[in-house]
């Protein structure tokens, strides 16, 4: 369902598999603000550790999250199954026992399992947990905490503890995502003198925005951007620290995100709500230095193909690591022959409902799915039934909507239906809703993070 039916050709990575995988996750770090991936790339750069990284290893230009939140986002990169299949879409969803998580499969396979994540909904008791022996969540301090330091530290004492282990480590960065806070060692917005502040509610700059003009939104890119170059720099010392202990040529390091950010682009602060590329567009960097030889590949590729490439890389007969997951492994791509992925298209979705009697609920809820292919965007809203076409070679910033106007949103329209129609019914998603006390705590922080209102 990520992009069709793909047959690789299965190779393993030359010297054989590497002993230890690091997943790095930055929340809502969109492609766009990434300095590596923009034309022409800002100097000097925001993201430098990052860039760095992409130069030691693989960078995927046109890299898609299958879902513009969190929770869905997250449970597919975990599992590589689209959100309709591992049922985590609605506010209060769970991650079924009965899915396989990437941590599961590793853990089985004699590696070392730990998770250090700052993002409040991952906290315990939302399923992520599967498959980590140590789950360090006590980074989850809110959308006003600056916490990027604390994971780092955090994520390093882990590598030390267990260094002598061949071991699968998560370290999950939070700061980029609202509230947008100023950092003065990476500042992008001393000039700004409107009214705009830095930790201003998300709902605050919601209901102020018709009145912004170029230089407020500017200065919300500025903040964000501060807060993307603080986890960067807590990204880099964490893998100073990997190469300082001798580890860095025998760990396989994944780089990424969960999402975007909408930043006024289609008249919306924040994400969940739409399928444009600000929101599904993010950095994917492989690197495994002396095995995996530093190049960039456009072709489109999914958060759904990162578990299966990790399973393939460590081990597991590829076969085995695609099996019942609508990703695909990319170790052929890693190796220097992308072909078989040039022409794929790839899914996204979003099936979002605020619970009964919450504040503009209407406004909150998204039911859309979309098709992103290396030049064509179709996404449809099912409730109004409404489409759009855009071409992202000449309009990168999907302002242009061309349904009705180019014979591709035919094809398209067919391909994008027929995926909607082999989703699971809601009702029977195989998420496990929950409706004890802690729910309530639960609503709260997604009260708190914007998603609900």
């Amino acid at each position: 369902l990520a992009g069709g039916v793909i047959h690789l050709e299965r190779a393993a990575l030359p010297g054989g598999a590497p002993r230890n995988v690091l997943l790095i996750v930055i929340d809502t770090l969109g492609a766009r603000h990434v300095g590596h991936l923009l034309r022409p790339a800002p100097e000097p750069s925001h993201t430098p550790e990052i860039d760095a990284l992409s130069r030691r290893g693989v960078t995927f230009a046109n890299a898609f999250t299958p879902a513009p939140w969190t929770r869905p986002a997250i449970a597919s990169l975990f599992t590589g199954r689209m959100p309709s299949r591992h049922g985590v879409e609605g506010p209060v969803d769970r991650l079924a026992q009965r899915h396989a998580t990437l941590a599961e499969e590793l853990a089985a396979r004699g590696f070392a399992t730990g998770a250090i994540t700052s993002q409040p909904l991952l906290r315990l008791g939302s399923g992520y947990r599967q498959g980590f022996a140590s789950y360090d969540d006590s980074h989850a301090l809110g959308r006003e905490a600056v916490t990027a330091r604390s994971v780092s530290d955090a994520a390093i004492a882990w590598l030390d503890a267990h260094a002598h282990e061949r071991f699968f480590l998560l370290a999950y960065y939070f700061d980029p995502h609202d509230a947008y806070q100023h950092h003065e060692a990476h500042d992008l917005t001393s000039g700004y003198a409107g009214p705009l502040e830095p930790g201003m509610d998300i709902w605050k700059l919601r209901e102020q925005r018709a009145a912004f003009g170029p230089e407020d939104v500017a200065y919300l890119v500025g903040l964000h951007r501060e807060e993307i170059a603080q986890s960067d720099a807590e990204v880099g010392r964490l893998l100073r620290h990997l190469a300082t202990r001798g580890l860095e040529r025998d760990t396989l390091v994944v780089l990424t995100a969960d999402h975007g950010e909408e930043l006024m682009e289609h008249g919306w602060i924040g994400h969940m709500r739409t399928l444009y590329d600000e929101l599904l567009q993010v950095p994917l960097v492989v690197s495994l230095p002396g095995r995996i030889a530093p190049r960039r590949i456009d072709a489109p590729v999914s958060l759904l193909d990162i578990a299966p490439t990790i399973l393939a890389i460590a081990g597991m007969p590829p076969d085995d690591a695609e099996a019942g997951r609508d990703g695909v492994s990319l170790v052929r791509a890693l190796r220097g022959d992308a072909s078989a992925l040039e022409e794929r298209e790839l899914y996204a979705e979003v099936d979002y409902a605020p619970p009964e009697g919450g504040d503009r609920r209407e406004e909150l809820s998204a039911r859309k799915s979309a098709l992103v292919g290396p030049r064509w965007k179709l996404v449809h809203d099912q409730p109004s039934g409404r489409f759009e076409l855009y071409d992202r070679e000449s309009d990168p910033g999907e302002q242009r909507d061309l349904w009705g106007r180019s014979p591709e949103g035919l094809r398209l329209r067919q391909q994008l239906l027929a995926f909607e129609l082999s989703r699971p019914r809601r009702s029977s998603a195989s998420s496990a809703p929950s409706a004890n006390p802690a729910d309530n705590a639960d609503l709260a922080r997604l009260r708190e993070l914007g998603y609900l209102r």
